[in-house]
């Protein structure tokens, strides 16, 4: 299950949801809801989450090994 945020009020699996509110879907819920089918969702970026790369002051901060 990934995380979304609501764009756009209405009904999502049975309970009203408001927009901007964050929600846990399946891909196949989401796959109805997400462009180009719909437009009602948009997938959460989580920061740090897709690669495991170091940030500008980690690498410059980093140790060299002895």
């Amino acid at each position: 299950m990934k995380n979304y945020r609501v764009r756009t009020g209405c009904e999502i699996a049975g309970r009203w949801r408001s927009a901007g509110e964050p929600i846990p879907l399946t891909a196949d819920q989401a796959r109805e809801l997400t462009p180009p089918f719909g437009d009602v969702v948009s997938e959460i970026e989580e920061k740090g989450q897709a690669d495991a790369k170091l940030n500008r002051r980690q690498r410059r901060n980093r140790r060299t090994p002895d």
